[in-house]
């Protein structure tokens, strides 16, 4: 009996769920901090979910959302978790948040910082977040977050152009071989394409200028994009947010179990 008791307290994970604008993932991660399992939907259903939670031993469970709480989740997973957190300004973090309107800080700004915080200790990290938006968001090596900046994403650009003029065409990101658009098409993209590497790459040397050993973190949708094009200059960490969500859950259990 008691090599099973063993057995079983070692298969207890964590489920950790970002919704973001566009997509939402559900992460389950074991003990040792690996992740286990990556659904990623448009939303999830009471009954998909449950079938994660039947499948996998969830002990603790954390929620972030860029858009409007999500009390859905906490309803369908009932008193089947030992921990529930709906990520808030409010919710215990394991840095420093610097942040002056901390109420408006976006769920995903935060944890993308604590999961490049825990990857890098004792580093000036620069996060990149290139999703629906492009997020850049500044941790020194004390573990001070203290904020970054707020742009339009790679779509979210082509969309514009398309929407706020008469005749210019809706196109999307290609490959290209030239930095010269020799059609309407080609000249959209590699204005935008090649433009958002050059904003990254002017915020890049920006911070450098007062912090020479950053190292750049670059996650989201367009990351692997990013980390191409800039020459192994950033370290593309696809699932960070969800990394961070899961030190954040890790670290409320440990307060409360210490408690």
């Amino acid at each position: 009996m008691q090599l099973f008791l063993v057995f079983f307290a070692a298969t207890l994970m964590n489920l950790c769920i970002d919704i973001g604008n566009t997509r939402t993932k559900l992460a389950v991660f074991d003990q040792d901090g690996s992740l286990i399992k990556l659904i990623i939907r448009d939303q999830f259903t009471s009954g998909k979910l449950d079938k994660v939670l039947k499948k996998y031993e969830i002990q603790h469970a954390i929620v972030s959302s860029v858009k409007k709480k999500q009390g859905k989740y906490k309803r369908m997973m009932g008193n089947k978790v030992k921990t529930f957190i709906e990520l808030s300004h409010e919710t215990p973090i394991p840095i420093h948040n610097m942040y002056q309107t901390p109420e408006t800080l976006g769920n995903d700004r935060l944890a993308g910082v604590v999961g490049a915080a825990a990857i890098f200790p004792g580093n000036d990290i620069l996060v990149v977040d290139a999703g629906t938006c492009i997020k850049y968001d500044f941790i020194d090596a004390e573990g001070r977050y203290f904020g970054g900046s707020i742009l339009p994403g790679i779509e979210m650009r082509f969309k514009a152009l398309h929407t706020f003029t008469d005749r210019l065409p809706l196109v999307h990101r290609d490959n290209l071989e030239t930095h010269i658009g020799d059609t309407t098409l080609t000249s959209i993209q590699t204005g935008i394409q090649f433009g958002v590497v050059y904003e990254l790459k002017g915020f890049i040397a920006k911070y450098r200028e007062i912090h020479p050993d950053l190292r750049v973190l670059a996650t989201g949708g367009d990351a692997t994009f990013f980390e191409t094009q800039m020459e192994n200059q950033i370290f593309a960490v696809p699932d960070l947010v969800l990394m961070g969500l899961n030190q954040i859950l890790n670290y409320n259990v440990i307060q409360t179990e210490e408690a």
